[in-house]
């Protein structure tokens, strides 16, 4: 409650007024000397006192009247939060709170559900919404908590249209509210991604703000070492890494961890045996996010996977060519590969091969992969000039444009839960390729410009496609491992490209996967079991690759029929960059929604959530009445008082002549006994 003219509560001083002449009309009575109590007449309770306490009940009654006057020439106001236009109430209100490992901060989970319960209170039909790598229905937010995978905008528009389809209020009219931190990078980069395909109003809500975080960003195993990366945002510290085996520290390295430059810690460790290694690094540092402080790691037992290369020819840029690849094979602990041509003898066991930009292939050499394709087994064709100027793809008779497109353009995804697509190429970039019309479902990454990246949509080429042969998989990239083709071989991302390629075709276990991401078994079925050897999930028999996906980070078992391998879940590096996107994106994203939805309704709040609009209810109309109302009961009171001497005065001569009679004989009789007394007393 305000008060628009407090000064006006001066006038409260004018109550002491009444006191006062209340104190003045009190008197103490005067005092008579009595000669004998007997002279006295028995009584009731005095009037006196009836008085007194009727006096005080008035007074009361003046007072509390002057003081509403006086509150009400103050003007007190109530303040009430708006409850919003009628039209927007009437609204299906849609909330989505953010859930992923970001919003595990305590100060922004509990801003979140803070701001949640109050959407929920302020609508007649509210839905909530808990996003992550998928879109939940829950009940309570108090029971919700925030988990360990990735939320990203891209795309939101049609999973929220396909979710609201699916409820029961789907035909009313609806209103998205969005609470999250909104992390720079969980927005893509191209805006219209943000609000395609939005049909309805969207109001953003960010809690939380930019902090200071620090991650390991990655690991690796190769070679007897151990290689960590550290990454973040934040004040330049020195910071503790502690490499630990089964628990146990074994090491521990100081690194420097200075915002947007990576820092490396390197420690030794045993070479690979017969068994693999379970690792875990860990940052001693205090920071927004725990759990993503800790990253772990498998050192598989000895490689025993064979991989063939076939060269196309000997030239220099087969050379380069064979140097890429020979160098990711190595980074990846995977054993010396085997070089084979169409004369030579090729090994008796062979998982995959990898055929560099083969050109017109030899009647006997298409036998021999063909063979090797229809016993199960899986190659990897690179393109290049040679099978550009063939027009022909080997082994299966696709034509291939005989010109090479160009263009600068990005890597997207098509087939998320792909091997191959676990892999972030946002780094690289296509400069020359191979055209190649590819049927539904064989495309697995594609090409799009360079501005759509991450939005499959836009893709217009694809850039590494999957053909089934036999039993076999061929798995096809249209462009070479050549500079002037494309900065692939000059990125990290080579190297998981060739990891996952290899295990892809190789059908081996996978050894590493980010929390919420699909993880593609190579089996018919397969179940994980947990550290503590509990099965947290099992896949049954299905005639395409199991896809399975971890929520929680940390050390897991894959077990197929037949074979065993140790798993290690991480969280996604990219959920600890806790730098977000400023006002002004998300004014232009809430404006964007509320245009292409029609704006026909103003909708309450921002991208700050700021407080709901403040109603003042006026108190003095209803102060005036009330004084008036005591004022009517004070004058009744005062009238009543006035009335009470007479009724008790008409009631003692009604009721009371019997008692006056015997009163005034027993006084006669008293006074002459004393005359008498005195008589005698004077004799």
């Amino acid at each position: 409650m305000s008060l628009l003219a407090g000064a006006f509560l001066a006038g409260l001083a004018v109550l002491a007024v009444p006191l006062w002449l209340h104190r003045m009309s009190q008197r103490e009575p005067a005092e008579r000397d009595v000669n004998s109590l007997m002279l006295m007449r028995e009584t009731d309770e005095p009037v006196r006192t009836r008085r007194s306490l009727a006096h005080k009940v008035l007074l009361a009654l003046r007072l509390a009247a002057l003081a509403a006057v006086t509150l009400a020439f103050a003007e007190p106001v109530l303040e009430m939060a708006s409850p919003g236009n009628p039209e927007t109430r009437d609204r299906a209100r849609l909330v989505v709170v953010d859930g992923s490992l970001s919003m595990r901060r305590d100060d922004a989970w509990r801003q979140a559900t803070r701001v949640v319960g109050d959407l929920v209170d302020e609508s007649d039909a509210a839905y909530v919404v808990f996003g992550s790598d998928r879109l939940t229905l829950i009940g309570d937010i108090q029971t919700a908590e925030p988990g360990f995978t990735r939320f990203d905008f891209a795309g939101l528009p049609a999973r929220l249209d396909g979710l609201i389809a699916s409820l029961p209020a789907r035909e009313r009219d609806w209103e998205v509210h969005i609470v999250s931190d909104f992390q720079a990078s969980a927005v893509p980069a191209r805006f219209n991604v943000l609000v395609e395909g939005m049909k309805w109003p969207c109001v953003l809500h960010r809690v939380s703000g930019q902090t200071d975080n620090w991650t390991i960003e990655s690991a690796t195993a190769r070679d007897g070492q151990v290689e960590a990366v550290v990454a973040g945002h934040g004040v330049t510290e020195n910071i503790d890494v502690v490499l630990r085996r089964d628990g146990s520290e074994i090491g521990r390295k100081t690194v420097a961890a200075v915002t947007g430059t990576p820092s490396v810690a390197r420690f030794d460790v045993p070479q690979p045996g017969r068994e693999a290694m379970l690792f875990e690094l860990d940052l001693d540092v205090s920071d927004a996010i725990v759990d993503d402080n800790v990253f772990r790691l498998v050192q598989p037992a000895e490689d025993a996977t064979t991989v063939a290369i076939l060269p196309g020819g000997s030239d220099e840029g087969d050379t380069i060519a064979l140097t890429f690849l020979g160098a990711a094979l190595k980074a990846n602990g995977i054993a010396e590969p085997v070089r084979v041509d169409t004369a030579g003898d090729w090994p008796q066991t062979l998982d995959a091969a990898i055929a560099v930009d083969p050109g017109e292939i030899s009647t006997p050499l298409r036998r021999r992969l063909e063979r090797h394709l229809g016993e199960g087994g899986g190659t990897l064709l690179i393109a290049g000039p040679r099978l550009q100027r063939a027009g022909v793809l080997p082994l299966d008779g696709d034509t291939l444009t005989r010109s090479i497109a160009g263009g600068v353009r990005s890597v997207v995804a098509v087939d998320a839960e792909h091997p191959l697509a676990q892999t972030s190429y946002g780094a690289v970039e296509v400069e020359r390729f191979l055209s190649l019309p590819a049927r539904p479902g064989e495309t697995i990454l594609a090409l799009a410009q360079a501005e759509s990246a991450g939005h499959r949509a836009d893709a217009d080429a694809p850039f590494v496609i999957e053909k089934r042969i036999g039993k076999g998989r061929l798995l096809v990239l249209l462009t070479a491992l050549d500079r002037e083709w494309s900065s692939l071989v000059l990125r990290p991302a080579f190297v998981g490209f060739v990891r996952n390629a290899v295990d892809y075709l190789a059908q081996n276990l996978p050894l590493a996967a980010t929390a919420g991401q699909p993880i593609s078994v190579p089996a018919s079925s397969a179940q994980i079991f947990d550290v503590d050897d509990q099965r947290v999930l099992a896949l049954g028999n299905t005639s395409t690759r199991p896809v399975a996906r971890i929520p929680r980070p940390g050390f897991y078992t894959v077990r197929t029929p037949g074979r065993e391998a140790s798993m290690a879940v991480n969280v996604d590096s990219r959920e600890s960059d806790l730098r977000s996107v400023p006002n002004e994106l998300l004014e232009r994203w809430q404006a964007a929604t509320e245009s292409a939805s029609g704006g026909a309704t103003q909708v309450q709040g921002g991208p700050d959530r700021e407080p709901a609009e403040i109603l003042w209810h006026p108190l003095a109309p209803w102060l005036l009445v009330l004084a008036a109302v005591l004022l009517l009961v004070e004058s009744l009171a005062a009238n009543v008082g006035r009335l009470a001497p007479a009724d008790v005065t008409a009631w003692r001569s009604a009721e009371g002549d019997a008692d006056r009679l015997a009163t005034s004989q027993r006084l006669g009789t008293m006074l002459r006994g004393l005359a008498n007394w005195r008589k005698r007393r004077i004799a």
